[in-house]
């Protein structure tokens, strides 16, 4: 094990949080689940021994609880393989080894103060602490520089936050709560992270609060505000139901809250403050307060409207009651391909003006290939298959009952059905491989491709013969140690069950293989013209920059009144170069997107998910003129400080 290994896969940390799901089979970090604290987990781990090998952080006792509780366990390799190709382990081995080597009579010692003593009467003392290694953890997930008066702490239960709240105030500190850090991995290496970061102050870290209640109308779950959007699905599967479903490492409350949950199932399941029933909050003075339908109350200081930008709530959700929608036995996956963007709009926004696809999406080739390929150089070998010799650049991805599905077959072109899919996923090594195939060469001079291969004798021929689909091919694609634990991964039906990968989705952190992205995008009215000219806007953005990148999808809400198109710009976050022009790309995509009429970026729509949409939505803007666009980077100026 050399130290360059070492460092660069620390340095590739992501920050995705999967590690905290059991989605595997494998179990969790056993440290991580006992301790609490994001330095008990390996991400957390990662944090340290970086800055422990920068010379930015003292040792201190602490750290020989945290490195000794590791049990080497491996989980986090297999998770992390399965998720961004990382092996962690050899980090966590190396600070173990660290912390053998230190001279333990030069460990630093913490010292309390009243601040802390306060918050440890309130949650106990294992629970809040401003030691520096366990601070450090929190690093490029909330944390934005060294400070030398940061606690953290983890209330259990409303009235604890609503303590540490008034904690806070009595002592002019800042605060700020964290969910599993995932969306400010991404935003604190950007002209972001003042908006949505803390400097010094009090860190609520909401993890311990992962309490869920089924209801007794059996129509609703109430959960704490560390539940993941996974560990709730996976509870409401049990009583065949579902969850609108954000990300799968998500905590639920603060999706809810921040993003409105954006989702394919949305067109279905609806957007924000139609998903919850009540919400408990504690305000900025540390009063309990509940939000109901029957509440008048705004619970945000935040105005509605595109001239209220905020990147930070003012309330805290401590807890929602979420509707549970109940699954139907009659549900098929289907997968059309598009060689246009233009036809793909048109194709989906028929059906979702239908209500046809109870989840419905068009996915970039980017993304279908980043998610169902193993590893990301799989992924780029079978974009680059799928889009020259098959033509597929977009897809519209449907999950529907079997009247919409033969709708759906009386009207597609091609279709690609479950089996097909299963194919795609246990073969993709394979077909990555046949990149210069002659077969492949007289299948792209075809007039149709998608016809030739996915019809009659030609299927079953591919599909059987020239791919050979297996678990056994997967598991190949992992390290020689890994193998017989992928292979028997893929055996599962769950991995290549469609429904099952769109209602828990595990797949879309496979987007952050040792690289991060800047979500852009935004809200806007179902129309074939907006929608085109928002996507022409945000590609010529990241072409300008020089960045990677790609759309990723483009979902519905309200019968296909409305469509959020998300576009993404990829970068390497280890290297200065990488992160280059990326604030000015954000800047002018963003402007850019205010001179579309009936466009909402979704900077806007942040912390207004406990408004029902019909506030958020209708109507939609009109483009900013060009006295308001000064005016308006005159406000982002003062948001991000600079």
């Amino acid at each position: 094990m050399t130290e360059d290994l070492v460092m660069q896969t620390a340095n590739t940390e992501t920050h995705c949080a999967m590690c905290r799901l059991d989605f595997l089979g494998t179990g969790v970090c056993p440290s991580g689940k006992k301790h609490g604290y994001v330095a008990y987990w390996p991400q957390g781990r990662i944090e340290i021994y970086r800055a422990l090998q920068a010379g930015t952080l003292k040792p201190t006792q602490q750290l020989i609880d945290i490195a000794d509780t590791c049990t080497l366990c491996g989980a986090c390799d297999k998770q992390c393989s399965f998720i961004t190709n990382r092996r962690p382990m050899i980090v966590q081995k190396a600070l173990k080894e660290f912390v053998k080597r230190l001279d333990k009579d030069t460990l630093q010692k913490t010292p309390s103060d009243p601040v802390l003593q306060a918050l440890q009467n309130i949650v106990g003392e294992q629970w809040a602490t401003n030691d520096p290694v366990i601070v450090t953890a929190y690093t490029k997930t909330i944390l934005t520089s060294s400070s030398t008066q940061t606690y953290v702490v983890m209330p259990k239960t409303t009235q604890e936050v609503s303590d540490i709240v008034k904690v806070a105030n009595a002592n002019k500190i800042p605060y700020l709560p964290r969910g599993n850090g995932t969306f400010l991995s991404v935003a604190l290496e950007t002209l972001l992270a003042g908006p949505v970061g803390l400097s010094n102050g009090i860190i609520l870290d909401m993890s311990r609060m992962n309490a869920i209640t089924l209801n007794d109308d059996s129509t609703t779950a109430t959960i704490q505000a560390g539940v993941t959007a996974f560990d709730l699905q996976k509870t409401a599967a049990s009583q065949h139901k579902r969850i609108l479903v954000g990300e799968a490492e998500a905590y639920l409350c603060a999706n809810v809250l921040s993003f409105g949950i954006i989702s394919t199932w949305g067109n279905a399941y609806g957007w924000g403050a139609d998903n919850y029933t009540d919400v408990e909050l504690i305000d900025e003075k540390g009063n309990i307060i509940h939000h109901t339908g029957d509440s008048l109350r705004n619970p945000f200081a935040t105005n509605h409207g595109p001239t209220s930008l905020t990147l930070r709530p003012s309330n805290i959700v401590t807890s929602m009651t979420i509707k549970l929608h109940q699954k139907s036995s009659d549900e098929h996956a289907m997968l059309l391909p598009f060689e246009s963007l233009e036809d793909a709009v048109d194709f989906s926004l028929d059906l979702a003006k239908k209500n046809i696809g109870v989840s419905l999406a068009i996915l970039s080739s980017k993304y279908f290939s980043d998610f169902i390929c193993p590893t990301n150089e799989i992924a780029h070998s079978f974009e680059h298959i799928i889009t020259k010799y098959f033509r597929i650049n977009y897809i519209v991805d449907i999950i529907c009952d079997s009247k919409d599905k033969r709708y759906v077959k009386d009207h597609a072109n091609v279709i690609i059905d479950e089996p097909m899919m299963k194919t795609f996923v246990l073969s993709s090594p394979k077909l990555a491989s046949m990149k210069n195939s002659e077969f492949l060469k007289k299948i792209a001079q075809k007039e149709n491709p998608l016809k030739t291969l996915f019809q009659g004798r030609m299927k079953r021929m591919i599909t059987k013969m020239a791919l050979n689909p297996s678990p056994e091919q997967i598991g190949a694609a992992f390290d020689i140690d890994l193998k017989d634990f992928f292979t028997t991964v893929y055996k599962k039906p769950e991995m290549t069950d469609p429904i099952w990968l769109h209602e828990f989705r595990i797949l879309p952190c496979r987007m952050m293989r040792q690289r991060m992205f800047m979500v852009r995008g935004g809200f806007m009215i179902a129309q074939k013209d907006i929608i085109l000219k928002a996507y022409e806007i945000l590609k010529e953005v990241g072409a300008k920059y020089h960045k990677e990148h790609a759309l990723g999808f483009i979902s519905f809400l309200d019968s296909g009144k409305i469509a959020f198109l998300e576009y993404d710009y990829y970068y390497n976050h280890t290297k200065p170069e990488g992160l280059q022009n990326l604030n000015q790309s954000i800047v002018e995509s963003l402007t850019k997107e205010l001179t579309i009429d009936g466009y909402l970026p979704i900077e806007f729509s942040f912390h207004k998910g406990l408004y029902r949409k019909e506030q958020v939505f209708y109507p939609f803007p009109k483009a900013l003129t060009t006295e308001e666009l000064q005016q308006f980077g005159q406000m982002v100026q003062q948001i991000v400080g600079g």
